[in-house]
């Protein structure tokens, strides 16, 4: 259970299923897909129930234990989302989203090795599902694996252009391995897309920086300080002490207005 679409979206499938549930009770697969729609608002504890109800309903469903397993992960219960995958994977072998959402939850305990492998696997399953390919691409990027955390991002976007945190991860990507032109292209996807994302104006603004275009970096950053107090500060000094720092790392001499706007606790 991974998927972008919007509100309006999710709420009309919640009152199809709904509808289909009032007239048949027991059909599990439209309280399996009401859970996906419930899930992908954030209300994680109806889509749990709607999951409980489908796998009582029909006892070998897989993709509720691997659905069940994506919300508990979101919740934070990393044990109970992997033992749900496990259900999952044990009832279909070849479920590819049971490995991707196993796969998450590996990677957020730290079992890195276990993490890629479930996305390995479920990319082999299915090599044209998007999603592993952007969680593989999260873990290449932290491990500073740039090159292979770009052809990630770049297979997720060719099949689903509309995750947008993919063209941002990219463009961070591309950030890492000095080329900001590519980098700046890539987050002026994510603002057209998703106008609301400030950190994609942050990176913009950043990568606009090291290309010494001033104006346009200054811009873009105070549209993020405008959308986000504080982001400037905080997102500038989680990698760097100062800005002599930054300007010593990357030999730039920032401009007066932009080391304040960095800098300022305002």
């Amino acid at each position: 259970m991974q998927t972008q679409t919007n509100q309006a979206s999710y709420e009309n499938s919640i009152k199809h299923y709904t509808k289909a549930i009032e007239r048949r009770p027991t059909f599990a697969h439209a309280y399996n897909y009401r859970g996906i729609a419930f899930g992908n608002i954030g209300e994680i504890d109806r889509a749990i129930e709607d999951f409980n109800t489908a796998i009582r309903l029909k006892e070998n469903y897989a993709e509720a234990y691997s659905n069940r397993g994506g919300v508990y992960r979101i919740k934070g219960n990393y044990d109970r989302a992997i033992n749900d995958c496990n259900t999952a994977i044990r009832l279909n072998p070849n479920l590819p989203e049971a490995y991707n959402n196993r796969g998450i939850a590996y990677k957020l305990i730290g079992e890195i090795s276990k993490a890629i492998k479930d996305y390995n696997k479920a990319i082999k399953l299915d090599p044209n599902f998007a999603y592993p390919y952007y969680n593989r691409g999260i873990v290449h990027y932290e491990s500073e694996q740039y090159k292979r955390a770009i052809n990630d991002y770049t297979k997720a976007i060719e099949l689903r252009p509309d995750i947008v945190h993919s063209y941002n991860n990219r463009g961070n990507a591309f950030s890492k391995i000095g080329d900001y032109e590519t980098a700046t292209k890539d987050y002026t996807q994510v603002i057209e897309a998703k106008p609301d994302l400030t950190e994609a104006y942050y990176n913009r603004g950043m990568a606009y920086v090291h290309l010494h275009e001033w104006n346009k970096a200054k811009k873009d950053l105070m549209t993020a300080s405008e959308m986000q107090q504080h982001i400037l500060n905080e997102q500038f000094h989680k990698h760097y002490k100062s800005v002599k720092d930054f300007e010593t790392q990357h030999n730039i001499i920032l401009p007066k207005d932009i080391s304040e706007m960095l800098t300022s606790a305002k």
